[in-house]
């Protein structure tokens, strides 16, 4: 089915089939809001509790009902939360997503007392209750480490508040989202044939590949240009998001917003740090894909928006949404029958909302839910990219579906520093599955391995030049710098320099003004989880595809195990060691043998 046209379609234009199912959820907004009634009830029930966490009974109790309302809670709000996402120009999806944050709200209030008061429960208390309890059990582990962040809980009537003002320190991200996705116009360019398209979120990577010069300049051009237009705006924005999350990392004691977010989880910032180091030690590797670029596109200025023409011409390859789910379903059968009965059900029962239309969330990503099923959103352009981009979102959609099938509701959310992991392993079995496909295809092998490469500049070196953004502004806030739209172009612009080497020119508006493009940066550290996820995965991919004894049992264990582990000793179950810089450079060097297999190929087809 056809699915780009000139102009975008609005959301009932859209073919049904191409859009999810939220009656998997609830019949209705009716049905949504009659529970978020019942989820307000039952969280005054659970606050009327505060100050009885004194006895095993008591803590059972008060920890099975807050579970069982978290999982309630969770329905209801990704119900609302895609309702929004479908059409953030809907004011009835809005005042929707609205109710339920508010909701939301009123369950982090009543339940804020949980945490201080498990910190106060003596050692030898809690050690005899796990004796006494066996319903205490499944709750060991989250108990342990909500103990573990003690110097970071505060007292009741603190983490009340904090949790009444979080969504006041949270809407930067609201507003960008519905700024970047609703109000934005990015105008029309002219296409190769001298036609008037509208430039959209979704089309974007058309015109940025486009084998006309003229046309990525003028597409490059006209995206940035809104950016551009509302820099001090979006400034602001991220200076007040940044400047709430120092603050809330302050008022937890914690030395800074990035231990804030890695601490929680279990994440030394050692695995940040050496990520940024090894990056640089390897961007040689970069530099020299770049300069492969220039060399076969003939081009002596390369510019930042000649990056993403494909050497093998735009239309190899090209899948329909029908097709790109066939190609995943084909390539992912290695991993197995429970895997595939889950992933066959997100292909056929409408998990995935696929079409672009007016108002809908850019981008794509992969929202789950206990008591129901994952969701998947995504922007399709019939390009071999949006078949990657569904197996990633796939991935994550299918770890949910396994952990939440084998782990309590507790610790069926694996950390994204895991969830990334199994996204892009997906991408590199992609990879693999597509360079056996057509083997005998140079051209077709040029673009597969092109699409690879693209995986590891995109996740690896985009993703860190990223996060060594994030953190300098983070860092700079911090120190009592408004990050004004100067500062973060600067910061910007030097940045991707470093990444892109001397042979390519920026384009000076698009450059400094990248850092607005970026919706990641409104959740708290999370970039960096990209390029450490991407070095892990493509080793484990590489494992279970050359059936190697024992890695895919291994990696299907990890799939399954949620949070139910550290991170860390989730990882090194299947078969990583992160904690040091060995697995980023068997990665890079894989990116190498790439670059290798691309440069063979290239003086084979001259």
């Amino acid at each position: 089915m056809k699915m780009q046209t000139d102009e975008l379609l609005t959301r009932e234009q859209v073919p049904t089939e191409l859009t999810w199912d939220l009656t998997h959820l609830y019949a209705d907004d009716q049905a949504m809001q009659a529970d978020l009634t019942t989820i307000k009830d039952l969280a005054q029930q659970i606050g009327a509790m505060k100050g009885q966490l004194t006895s095993a009974a008591n803590l059972v109790q008060v920890l099975v009902a807050a579970r069982d309302l978290d999982i309630k809670l969770e329905k209801a709000y990704v119900y609302a939360f895609l309702r929004r996402d479908s059409d953030t120009t809907k004011a009835d999806a809005n005042q929707l997503f609205g109710q339920a944050a508010k909701t939301l709200e009123v369950v982090q209030t009543q339940t804020a007392y949980i945490e201080p008061e498990v910190m106060q429960i003596a050692e030898a208390d809690l050690a005899a209750w796990l004796d006494q309890e066996p319903k205490l059990a499944e709750f060991k582990v989250m108990v342990t480490r909500m103990r573990a962040q003690k110097a970071h809980i505060l007292s009741a009537t603190e983490e009340a508040l904090l949790s009444r003002v979080s969504r006041t320190l949270n809407g930067a991200d609201e507003i960008y989202n519905t700024l970047n996705d609703a109000d934005l116009d990015f105008g029309k360019i002219k296409n190769e044939a001298g036609q008037l398209v509208q430039l959209t979120h979704g089309n974007r990577s058309q015109f940025a590949e486009s084998a006309d010069r003229r046309v990525r300049e003028a597409a490059a051009r006209a995206f940035a240009k809104p950016y551009h237009d509302l820099r001090n705006t979006f400034a602001q924005m991220f200076n007040t998001y940044v400047g709430g999350r120092n603050t809330t990392a302050q008022l937890r004691h914690y030395q800074s917003a990035r231990q804030a977010a890695l601490q929680p989880h279990e994440i030394d910032e050692s695995v940040y740090d050496t990520l940024i180091e090894t990056v640089h030690q390897h961007l040689d590797l970069a530099h020299r894909w770049y300069q492969i670029k220039q060399q076969a596109l003939g081009i002596k200025d390369m510019s930042q928006f000649d990056l993403n023409v494909p050497l093998a011409g735009n239309d190899v390859l090209k899948t329909t949404f029908a097709e790109g789910k066939q190609l995943t379903l084909d390539a992912l059968s290695i991993l197995g029958p429970e895997y595939m009965d889950g992933l066959t059900r997100e292909m056929n029962e409408r998990w995935i909302d696929a079409a672009e239309n007016k108002g809908k969330r850019s981008g794509g990503y992969q929202v789950s839910v206990y008591d129901g099923n994952p969701f998947i959103l995504l922007n399709w352009t019939d390009k071999l990219y949006s078949t990657f981009v569904l197996a990633h979102e796939s991935g994550h959609a299918m770890h949910s579906w396994l952990s939440q099938h084998h782990q309590p509701a507790q610790y069926a959310e694996a950390p994204i520093f895991l969830a990334e992991v199994a996204s892009t392993f997906n991408e590199n079995i992609l990879t693999e599955h597509l360079l056996e496909k057509y083997h005998d295809n140079p051209q077709a092998q040029l673009y597969i391995l092109e699409e690879s490469i693209n995986g590891f500049i995109g996740s690896i070196y985009r993703q860190t030049q990223f996060a060594e953004f994030e953190h300098q502004a983070y860092t700079a806030e911090q120190a009592g710098e408004t990050l004004t739209a100067d500062l973060l172009d600067q910061i910007s612009t030097d940045l991707l320099k470093q990444y892109y080497g001397p042979n390519v020119s920026l384009l000076p508006e698009a450059a400094t003004q990248s850092w607005a493009y970026v919706p990641h940066f409104y959740m708290n550290y999370y970039v960096y989880q990209y390029a450490t996820s991407w070095a892990a995965s493509a080793s484990l991919a590489q494992a279970v595809w050359q059936h190697e004894d024992g890695a895919l049992e291994r990696y299907l264990g990890f799939l399954k195990s949620g949070s139910s582990q550290a991170p860390i000793a989730t990882m090194q179950a299947a078969g990583i060691d992160m904690t040091n810089s060995q697995y980023l450079t068997t990665a890079l060097q894989l990116f190498e043998r790439r670059l290798d297999q691309v440069e063979s190929l290239l003086a084979k087809m001259k």
